[in-house]
Order: C-alpha cells, then structure tokens, then sequence
C-alpha cells in the first residue's frame, strides 16, 4: 500500500470512529493536526483525476475550508491532462467552493455526497457552478 493510501485509511477509520461534534479538536490534537488530513484529502482527490473523462479541458477548483484555526484553502488545477493541486490561493480559478472541515470530511471520507452537501448548503459555490460540477465528472 503506497504512503497515500495508508494515510488516507487512517484518516478515514479515524473520521469513521471519531463522534462529528468532536472531530475538528481531536483531529487539531493528531500528529500535523488539520493540515496534514487536509493535505491527505486534497493529495487523494488529486490522484483520483481521470484524465480521460476530462477530456482535454482545463480549469481551476479552488477550495476555502472553515475551520476552528480559520480559513485552509487548496486547489486543484486541470491542464494538459493532468491534475496539481497544492496549499493557498490560486488566481483565476473558476469556482470557489466553500465548505466546513467536518463536511469537507464526510465528503472525502463518503460519509456524504457532493449532491447532498450542496442542496443542504453544507457546500457553497461561488463563480462557474457549471464547472463546479465537473469535479465529480473528472474524477473517478
């Protein structure tokens, strides 16, 4: 099992067995605290990019997650069949999507849908909705 697979199984036996309300301190509490289950979501979202179903097309996903210790912000940018992602702003993005560290990672995990998350506004959408929804287009 590759160093990714085996950090994001720990992270999803821990959001798994971690009650919802206790979730963001006890993550704060685990070695590289939020920032490194962030990193792991983002990193695995990023290795899930299917190239094919982009077909040729490029664009930026940025995320804002709320958090306790304030605003984490990635993103995931698409060009030339491949996919970056990385830790800050990127400028031009085409969509912002905002949304709760919690939620971030129930959605993550498959705790909850990108669909649900955004008809019960637990996932905001700011700029190009359309292309907001070609991130469960493009990957797998």
């Amino acid at each position: 099992m590759s160093d990714l697979a085996t950090r994001f199984a720990e992270l999803v036996t821990f959001v798994d067995s971690t009650p919802k309300d206790d979730l963001e301190k006890l993550l704060s509490e685990r070695p590289g605290g939020v920032a490194a289950a962030l990193g792991t979501v983002y990193e695995k979202l990023a290795s899930t990019f299917n190239p094919a179903k982009a077909g040729g097309e490029k664009g930026t996903f940025q995320y804002e997650v709320a958090t306790a210790e304030g605003t984490k912000e990635y993103y995931l940018h698409v060009e030339n069949d491949t996919c970056a992602v990385g830790h800050g702003v990127r400028e031009g993005a085409d969509v912002v999507i905002g949304i709760k560290l919690v939620d971030m990672l129930y959605l993550a995990t498959g705790k909850l849908s990108g669909q649900k998350a955004f008809i019960t506004g637990k996932l905001k959408l700011r700029g190009n909705a359309f292309f907001g929804m070609k991130q469960g287009e493009w990957f797998d």
